[in-house]
């Protein structure tokens, strides 16, 4: 019986998985279309048909590597680099390892005197270290199966109450609540903390105007990621990533 039991719960949980995956993969026919007209457009050069295209699927909420490197290489094309770093910064996030993003990420930034960083790292990242290795939708998947194997491991402990299960069960839910902290902070580092860009070389001050002393002896170059800290006359409070921070304009900076 419980043998049985055991199979039946392990062939619910991964036809959940099933469907849960293939829902949230279907691309409705609309913005298929939409997406294949952004590609359509690129081929025929309309780049920035092309990017609003691609930034439409986003606002429909379909967010993936692949739109944001296409709206960052259709950025590129049509001589809007700010914009093309911005998109290559959140393709980061769900392909962080793809030669493609990494190649032209760099020949942005080198064409308009940048040079690739990585975003500040606390000790929460050196604790989180896989962070910036798996792309977002993995850890979010690593956790929905963690979360259902503990899930369907409490189950299956009612019917078997056993040391070794009992072990078992504890070892997946510190494994859950791991991931899903990293899931967590994943979300607070991208979608929680406001962060721009700085869309020119500039030197940043010690207060909101001109007047001030430099902040930093060396200038901030293009495409530096920044978190923002405070807003007053025009003028951003930025945190680095050295860590160090300073006041630049409003006008040389891109959100992200």
């Amino acid at each position: 019986m419980a043998t049985l039991n055991r199979k039946m719960l392990f062939r619910w949980f991964c036809l959940c998985v099933l469907l849960v995956y293939v829902g949230c993969n279907r691309l409705p026919p609309e913005r298929l279309q939409t997406f294949q007209d952004a590609q359509s457009a690129f081929d025929a050069e309309e780049y920035r048909l092309s990017a609003t295209l691609y930034q439409q699927l986003l606002d429909r909420g379909i967010h993936s590597g692949t739109v944001y490197y296409n709206l960052g290489n259709a950025w590129a094309k049509a001589d809007e680099p700010a914009r093309a770093v911005a998109a290559y910064y959140h393709a980061k996030r769900y392909i962080p390892n793809d030669p493609y993003l990494i190649a032209n990420f760099r020949t942005v930034l080198a064409n308009n005197g940048g040079t690739m960083l990585t975003l500040e790292r606390s000790l929460v990242d050196y604790l989180f270290f896989w962070q910036n290795w798996l792309g977002v939708h993995t850890k979010i998947w690593s956790s929905l199966v963690l979360t259902g194997l503990t899930f369907g491991g409490g189950l299956l402990y009612l019917f078997r109450q056993s040391k070794r299960l009992k072990r078992c069960v504890i070892g997946l839910a510190m494994l859950t609540a791991i991931a899903l902290t990293s899931v967590g902070y994943d979300w607070y580092r991208f979608d929680r903390i406001e962060r721009i860009i700085v869309t020119m070389s500039t030197l940043p001050r010690k207060g909101n105007s001109e007047q001030y002393e430099p902040a930093l002896v060396t200038p901030i170059s293009f495409g530096t990621p920044a978190i923002i800290l405070d807003e007053r006359s025009g003028w951003y409070l930025l945190r680095f990533p050295s860590g160090q921070e300073g006041w630049i304009p409003q006008t040389q900076t891109f959100p992200m």
